[in-house]
């Protein structure tokens, strides 16, 4: 399994010459590097340690000036070289990149004392003494120190198997089935076009298939893959790659762009999470501070927004929401890094727990239910219990289109499917047609839509029922959890990513097409369920049937003998009023077959419609034509009414219109 291992420490402390004494090659490849002797911006090489393992290594450079290009060089690494002169000792940005290295969580590697030809023993003895005591309490405590001399290539054996032994610590690199490979380098190929490098982390790449640069969303090919200096046709996680690209040029690649598979990440621009600011921070992190964040090899301008404190001290930790100038793509559990843009030094950084956040955050409340929230997101990914956080998310947003699963639980589909379906098998999740529920949103959205209906048919007994599209808006609407007793509800609806949520954002699912899904599919279970009937265009309570008063059941059969005894006669709205039968009792015996509306207003009885339909058959059999005043003759009736009873069979296929004359389609 290979491995990236890259370097860290003062400017010339000899990071690029132990490197090439390492590997052969010389990490500087810029004309001004060799120039100046002096590493710009970032190099690579690659070799064999002792065991046979393949390494890459990723050399950053040293100066102070050049920070942002080391930070774009070690997210992907896994394994720290740190180099500190023995004849200099531990200088300013030894500082600097030992507390990067700690902030982004790389917990192995070796330190290797350089140039100690240079020094007595008894110097050599106190710097590696000091070093130690650095080193001491961060994410490198603990690690091997190594005498070394790149020129005359003293501790080179000892240092490969420290670094071999080092990375037998390390975990296989996890394979989450969504790899991400964020961009460091960008150059032309004669022959071959756009090649980017990076290192590969989340996932496997193979060549001839598409993928897609992030946060453009630029759809392209990988055409091949190469790693350390040998094509590849699958490159494996934790990979220094250099992927060759069509359909996109250079100079529509940037640094800290990210290489993805399509529909798998989305970019965003609100993002929550733990915040350490640094011991030796000269002041707090506050919201008016002004900072960068670095995540990958990307980098933007961000405005804090602290969420459980007002500030953040030096030496302290707090949950923090981001806001980002620039779109970043950022996974869950993702370290970030933040330089303090007016003093430019780092000054903290921490863990991505959410980079999708629905809502904004204001009152106390909604931080205290905010920082539970990320707390129970911190365990979940303390323990690396994707199931336990596929839980969280879902009792957050109430429900999920299943396709933004991936990106909100930070594995690829179908690891996210398998863990969807034991989790709904084990009844701690429900999964609709396209979406997946939090219990208690699923319960909370069916009450809803069941009290809506129960409560329409109080206030509209004449009415069939609640308009299916009003009941789907409920749905929709419907809180995300069930409140407790003389509780608080969460807030309406489900969002999706936070591009169209009002958190705000590069988005993939907004809240309305969330909400339509929503809608849908709960009053589809309710009726696959037969907990509802739809009828119409509505939906009713099974028990449900039309309830007319005393004096509606008056006005019915004062219609019905009317209706009986006009015959082919047409009713207007004035004779059902006369009757005592406003409109929503005429639609309601509409309904129930009582009458038939010819044309708006004008109303016939349903039997005596069927009843015409059959005279007209009697007198006019087979292809035989007639006219409408063959047809008025024929039922005894008035022009009034036989020119809307013909137009109405005409529109219900019972006769044919040609001219001014008409024929009945065939009976049956």
């Amino acid at each position: 399994m290979p491995h990236v291992i890259g370097t860290a420490g003062h400017v010339d402390h000899g990071k690029s010459a132990l490197v090439l004494a390492l590997t052969g090659t010389d990490p500087d490849r810029l004309a001004e590097e060799k120039a100046r002797g002096l590493t710009i911006d970032l190099g690579f090489a690659w070799s064999s340690l002792p065991s046979g393992r393949e390494v890459g290594f990723v050399d950053v450079p040293g100066h102070e000036r050049f920070v942002h290009n080391m930070l774009a060089g070690v997210g992907g690494v896994d394994c720290a070289l740190f180099v500190v002169d023995a004849s200099e000792g531990w200088r300013p940005q030894s500082a600097e990149h030992l507390a990067i290295l700690d902030l982004l969580g790389i917990a192995t590697g070796v330190v290797a004392l350089s140039k100690v030809d240079l020094v007595d023993d008894g110097t050599r003895a106190s710097v590696t003494e000091a070093v130690a005591a650095r080193i001491a309490g961060t994410s490198l405590a603990g690690a091997a120190i190594v005498p070394t001399s790149a020129p005359n290539g003293i501790g080179l054996d000892e240092l490969r198997s420290a670094l071999d032994q080092a990375l037998d610590r390390i975990p296989e690199p996890p394979d989450r089935g969504r790899p991400r490979l964020a961009v460091d380098r960008v150059f032309s190929v004669r022959g071959s076009g756009t090649v980017v490098t990076g290192t590969l982390i989340g996932g496997t790449f193979e060549s001839d298939v598409e993928a897609e640069l992030l946060p453009a969303g630029r759809r392209v090919r990988i055409r091949a893959l190469q790693s350390h200096g040998r094509p590849v046709t699958v490159a494996d996680p934790a990979r220094r790659l250099a992927v060759n690209l069509a359909g996109v040029g250079t100079d529509g690649v940037n640094r800290g762009d990210v290489l993805v598979l399509p529909n798998q990440w989305r970019p965003t621009r609100t993002v929550d999470c733990r915040l350490r600011c640094l011991a030796s921070a000269p002041a707090p992190l506050r919201g008016r501070g002004a900072y960068l964040l670095y995540a990958g090899a990307a980098e933007t301008a961000t405005r804090l927004q602290p969420l459980d404190t007002h500030e953040v001290g030096p030496g302290e930790a707090a949950l923090v929401r981001l806001h980002l100038e620039h779109p970043l793509v950022l996974d869950l559990g993702e370290p970030v890094v933040l330089r303090d843009t007016g003093r430019d030094e780092t000054v903290g950084g921490g863990t991505v727990l959410d980079p999708f956040p629905v809502g904004e955050v204001h009152g106390t409340a909604a931080r205290v239910r905010r920082s539970e929230e990320l707390e129970a997101r911190e365990d979940a990914l303390r323990d690396e219990d994707r199931v336990a956080l596929l839980e969280r998310v879902l009792a957050e947003r109430g429900s999920v289109a299943r396709r933004d699963l991936a990106m909100l639980v930070g594995a690829g589909p179908q690891p996210v499917q398998g863990m969807l379906s034991a989790a709904v098998e084990g009844g701690r999740l429900i999964g609709s047609r396209s979406l997946a529920w939090s219990p208690d949103a699923w319960q909370a959205a069916r009450s809803a839509v069941l009290e809506a209906v129960r409560h329409h048919h109080e206030e509209e007994p004449l009415a069939p029922g609640l308009p299916a599209q009003a009941a789907r808006r409920v749905a929709a609407r419907a809180p995300r959890t069930t409140a407790p007793p003389g509780g608080s509800q969460a807030g309406g609806g489900a969002d999706g990513l936070n591009g169209r949520s009002r958190a705000g954002g590069a988005g993939v699912e907004g809240s309305a097409a969330i909400g339509k899904a929503r809608g849908a599919e709960v009053v589809e279970a309710l009726l696959a369920e037969g907990r509802l009937v739809l009828d119409g265009a509505a939906v009713r309570l099974p028990e449900h049937g039309v309830q007319l008063d005393p004096a509606q059941a008056k006005a019915r059969e004062s219609v019905e003998q009317a209706v009986a005894e006009r015959g082919v006669a047409a009713l207007t709205e004035a004779d059902m009023a006369a009757l005592g039968a406003d409109r929503r009792l005429v639609a309601a015996l509409t309904r129930q077959g009582v009458l038939t509306a010819l044309a708006p207003g004008l109303y016939v009885g349903a039997r005596v419609l069927d009843q015409a339909v059959a005279t007209l058959r009697r007198e006019f059999p087979g292809d035989r034509t007639f006219t409408a005043s063959d047809a008025r003759e024929t039922l005894g009736t008035t022009r009034k009414t036989v020119i809307p009873l013909l137009e109405f069979l005409d529109r219900a296929g019972i006769t044919f219109r040609s001219g001014d004359k008409r024929r009945l389609s065939p009976p049956g």
